[in-house]
Protein backbone atom coordinates (compact mmCIF):
# COMPACT_ATOMS: atom_id res chain seq x y z
CA UNK A 1 0.00 0.00 0.00
CA UNK A 2 2.87 2.35 0.87
CA UNK A 3 4.38 1.80 -2.58
CA UNK A 4 1.04 2.56 -4.27
CA UNK A 5 0.86 5.86 -2.39
CA UNK A 6 4.41 6.70 -3.53
CA UNK A 7 3.53 5.83 -7.13
CA UNK A 8 0.43 8.05 -6.97
CA UNK A 9 2.36 10.96 -5.43
CA UNK A 10 5.17 10.46 -7.90
CA UNK A 11 2.76 10.49 -10.84
CA UNK A 12 1.02 13.63 -9.58
CA UNK A 13 4.24 15.54 -9.02
CA UNK A 14 5.89 14.42 -12.23
CA UNK A 15 2.80 15.66 -14.06
CA UNK A 16 2.82 18.97 -12.19
CA UNK A 17 6.60 19.43 -12.42
CA UNK A 18 6.81 18.56 -16.09
CA UNK A 19 6.41 21.27 -18.72
CA UNK A 20 2.93 21.73 -20.12
CA UNK A 21 2.05 22.14 -23.76
CA UNK A 22 -0.25 24.83 -24.94
CA UNK A 23 -3.33 24.56 -27.10
CA UNK A 24 -1.29 25.56 -30.13
CA UNK A 25 0.33 22.11 -30.22
CA UNK A 26 3.88 23.16 -29.40
CA UNK A 27 6.60 20.57 -29.00
CA UNK A 28 6.09 18.23 -26.03
CA UNK A 29 9.80 18.43 -25.13
CA UNK A 30 9.87 21.87 -23.53
CA UNK A 31 12.04 20.46 -20.71
CA UNK A 32 14.63 19.56 -23.34
CA UNK A 33 14.36 22.98 -24.99
CA UNK A 34 14.74 24.75 -21.63
CA UNK A 35 17.44 22.29 -20.50
CA UNK A 36 15.88 21.70 -17.08
CA UNK A 37 18.13 19.57 -14.91
CA UNK A 38 16.13 19.61 -11.66
CA UNK A 39 12.80 20.61 -10.17
CA UNK A 40 12.73 21.09 -6.38
CA UNK A 41 9.46 21.27 -4.50
CA UNK A 42 9.18 23.14 -1.20
CA UNK A 43 6.21 23.34 1.13
CA UNK A 44 5.38 26.08 3.62
CA UNK A 45 2.47 25.39 5.97
CA UNK A 46 2.10 28.69 7.82
CA UNK A 47 2.02 31.24 5.01
CA UNK A 48 -0.63 33.33 6.79
CA UNK A 49 2.07 34.11 9.38
CA UNK A 50 5.02 34.45 6.98
CA UNK A 51 4.04 34.66 3.27
CA UNK A 52 7.72 34.78 2.24
CA UNK A 53 8.62 31.49 3.96
CA UNK A 54 10.16 29.22 1.32
CA UNK A 55 9.36 26.16 3.41
CA UNK A 56 10.96 22.74 3.61
CA UNK A 57 12.36 20.79 0.68
CA UNK A 58 9.81 18.04 0.08
CA UNK A 59 10.79 16.42 -3.24
CA UNK A 60 13.22 16.72 -6.10
CA UNK A 61 12.99 15.56 -9.71
CA UNK A 62 16.13 15.19 -11.80
CA UNK A 63 15.86 15.39 -15.59
CA UNK A 64 18.14 13.97 -18.27
CA UNK A 65 19.26 16.14 -21.19
CA UNK A 66 16.38 14.78 -23.33
CA UNK A 67 13.87 16.37 -20.94
CA UNK A 68 12.72 13.19 -19.16
CA UNK A 69 12.59 12.68 -15.40
CA UNK A 70 15.13 10.02 -14.49
CA UNK A 71 15.29 10.31 -10.69
CA UNK A 72 12.84 11.19 -7.93
CA UNK A 73 13.98 12.00 -4.37
CA UNK A 74 11.81 12.52 -1.26
CA UNK A 75 13.02 14.31 1.88
CA UNK A 76 11.94 14.25 5.54
CA UNK A 77 11.41 17.30 7.77
CA UNK A 78 15.14 17.36 8.62
CA UNK A 79 16.16 17.54 4.96
CA UNK A 80 17.40 13.93 4.92
CA UNK A 81 16.63 11.66 1.95
CA UNK A 82 13.85 9.19 2.79
CA UNK A 83 13.29 7.64 -0.65
CA UNK A 84 15.12 7.67 -3.95
CA UNK A 85 13.71 6.28 -7.20
CA UNK A 86 15.65 5.81 -10.46
CA UNK A 87 13.14 6.14 -13.31
CA UNK A 88 15.43 5.43 -16.31
CA UNK A 89 14.49 8.38 -18.52
CA UNK A 90 12.31 7.52 -21.51
CA UNK A 91 11.45 4.10 -20.05
CA UNK A 92 9.53 5.57 -17.12
CA UNK A 93 5.89 4.43 -16.94
CA UNK A 94 4.90 7.82 -15.51
CA UNK A 95 3.71 10.82 -17.56
CA UNK A 96 6.34 13.49 -18.14
CA UNK A 97 4.32 16.09 -20.06
CA UNK A 98 0.74 16.84 -20.94
CA UNK A 99 -1.22 18.08 -23.91
CA UNK A 100 -4.02 20.13 -22.36
CA UNK A 101 -6.87 21.42 -24.41
CA UNK A 102 -8.18 24.90 -23.65
CA UNK A 103 -11.50 24.85 -21.84
CA UNK A 104 -12.46 27.91 -19.82
CA UNK A 105 -14.34 26.23 -16.98
CA UNK A 106 -15.22 22.60 -16.35
CA UNK A 107 -17.83 21.42 -13.87
CA UNK A 108 -17.50 17.82 -12.79
CA UNK A 109 -20.18 16.34 -10.53
CA UNK A 110 -18.53 14.04 -8.03
CA UNK A 111 -21.30 12.74 -5.80
CA UNK A 112 -25.09 12.64 -6.11
CA UNK A 113 -27.39 11.33 -3.37
CA UNK A 114 -30.21 8.81 -3.87
CA UNK A 115 -32.78 11.47 -4.82
CA UNK A 116 -30.52 13.15 -7.37
CA UNK A 117 -29.26 16.11 -5.32
CA UNK A 118 -25.63 17.10 -5.75
CA UNK A 119 -23.71 16.33 -2.56
CA UNK A 120 -20.24 17.33 -3.72
CA UNK A 121 -18.81 18.85 -6.89
CA UNK A 122 -15.54 20.14 -8.27
CA UNK A 123 -15.04 23.23 -10.42
CA UNK A 124 -11.82 23.63 -12.43
CA UNK A 125 -10.82 26.83 -14.21
CA UNK A 126 -8.15 27.05 -16.93
CA UNK A 127 -6.33 30.01 -18.47
CA UNK A 128 -6.12 30.71 -22.21
CA UNK A 129 -3.02 28.51 -22.47
CA UNK A 130 -4.98 25.52 -21.15
CA UNK A 131 -3.24 25.55 -17.77
CA UNK A 132 -5.25 24.79 -14.63
CA UNK A 133 -5.41 27.95 -12.50
CA UNK A 134 -8.05 27.04 -9.91
CA UNK A 135 -9.68 23.94 -8.50
CA UNK A 136 -12.56 24.32 -6.02
CA UNK A 137 -14.60 21.66 -4.21
CA UNK A 138 -18.16 22.40 -3.09
CA UNK A 139 -20.42 20.48 -0.74
CA UNK A 140 -24.17 20.42 -0.39
CA UNK A 141 -25.89 23.79 -0.96
CA UNK A 142 -22.81 24.98 -2.91
CA UNK A 143 -20.73 25.55 0.24
CA UNK A 144 -17.06 25.96 -0.68
CA UNK A 145 -15.06 23.24 1.10
CA UNK A 146 -11.58 23.61 -0.38
CA UNK A 147 -9.77 25.65 -2.97
CA UNK A 148 -6.39 25.46 -4.70
CA UNK A 149 -4.92 27.98 -7.11
CA UNK A 150 -1.92 27.53 -9.37
CA UNK A 151 0.67 29.94 -10.75
CA UNK A 152 2.99 29.36 -13.73
CA UNK A 153 6.08 31.04 -15.15
CA UNK A 154 6.29 32.38 -18.72
CA UNK A 155 7.28 28.92 -20.01
CA UNK A 156 4.11 27.29 -18.63
CA UNK A 157 5.99 25.63 -15.76
CA UNK A 158 4.16 25.51 -12.43
CA UNK A 159 5.80 27.67 -9.76
CA UNK A 160 3.14 27.71 -7.00
CA UNK A 161 0.34 25.46 -5.80
CA UNK A 162 -1.63 27.44 -3.21
CA UNK A 163 -3.97 25.78 -0.69
CA UNK A 164 -6.54 28.24 0.67
CA UNK A 165 -8.23 28.60 4.04
CA UNK A 166 -11.77 28.88 2.70
CA UNK A 167 -13.15 30.54 5.83
CA UNK A 168 -10.57 33.35 5.87
CA UNK A 169 -10.01 33.26 2.06
CA UNK A 170 -6.25 33.47 2.64
CA UNK A 171 -3.48 31.07 1.62
CA UNK A 172 -2.69 28.52 4.33
CA UNK A 173 -0.08 26.43 2.50
CA UNK A 174 2.06 27.10 -0.55
CA UNK A 175 3.95 24.47 -2.48
CA UNK A 176 6.73 26.16 -4.47
CA UNK A 177 8.52 24.73 -7.49
CA UNK A 178 12.07 25.83 -8.32
CA UNK A 179 13.91 24.83 -11.47
CA UNK A 180 17.58 24.35 -12.18
CA UNK A 181 18.93 24.25 -15.73
CA UNK A 182 21.83 22.52 -17.49
CA UNK A 183 24.60 24.89 -18.47
CA UNK A 184 26.03 24.59 -21.98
Amino acid sequence: MKNLIYIFLLSAFIYSCSPSNTKSGQSPTIAEDLKISACRIYTADFVMIDPNDKGLLLQEFLFNKKGFVHEFIRYDINGEITDKFDLYGELTPFPTYANPEYIDTVLMVIEIDSIGEIMRKELKTYNSDGLLIESSFYGKFDVLQSKNTYEYNNNGMIICDIYWDVELMKPKQIVRYEYEYFSD
